[in-house]
């Protein structure tokens, strides 16, 4: 009986060690955001010679204003997996498209900081984003239902004429899209 509870637990204490082994997380691209795991067999991964041209839609609400939505943190996850799979950031090129819920997230620092009364997450986030090459673009018609003005906008964002016509413009350049919430 003693023998076999000794088996037992050793045989639990080994799959707990197996299972407990620090995981090696990575930030290929975007450093700062996006951490993701970098494995060590795939059967699937990205082309490291293609050129990747993708489109993110993002709707989030600002439930939490004092933290950045995963949506837009993903954005930088999609990145970072690309570059971890060998894709160049000169291979990748990504642009967002920001709206409905989501469009406060583009404000300055000081307009987010008057509206929501906490340091805005969204700004070095998107600045680095930016910096990486990534287009962020608010939708012109949310932008402004919202009753944000031009120049709460954050340095680099552009304004589109609407989400719905970057998105048909971007899918017609042959841009991959996704919608995140």
């Amino acid at each position: 009986m003693k023998l076999r509870i000794i088996i037992a637990f050793s045989l639990l204490l080994i799959t707990q060690l197996s299972f407990s082994q620090e995981k090696k997380w990575v930030n290929p691209i975007i450093k700062n955001y996006g951490r993701i795991l970098e494995l060590e067999k795939v059967d699937v991964a990205p082309d490291p010679n293609m050129e990747y041209k993708i489109l993110i839609e993002l709707v989030h609400k600002l439930d939490k204003p004092e933290s950045a939505a995963f949506a837009a943190t993903n954005v930088a996850r999609l990145i970072n997996l690309h570059g971890v799979g060998g894709v160049k950031p000169e291979n990748l090129k990504v642009a967002v498209v920001i709206h409905a819920g989501a469009t406060s997230s583009i404000l300055n620092a000081d307009a987010y900081k008057s509206k929501y009364e906490v340091e805005s997450p969204y700004a070095p986030l998107y600045k680095e984003l930016m910096e990486a090459g990534v287009e962020v673009i608010v939708c012109g018609q949310s932008y402004s239902m919202y009753g944000n003005k031009v120049e709460d906008l954050m340095p680099g964002v552009k304004i589109g004429t609407s989400a719905l016509t970057t998105i048909s413009t971007y899918q017609l350049k042959g841009y991959a899209f996704f919608k995140w919430e």
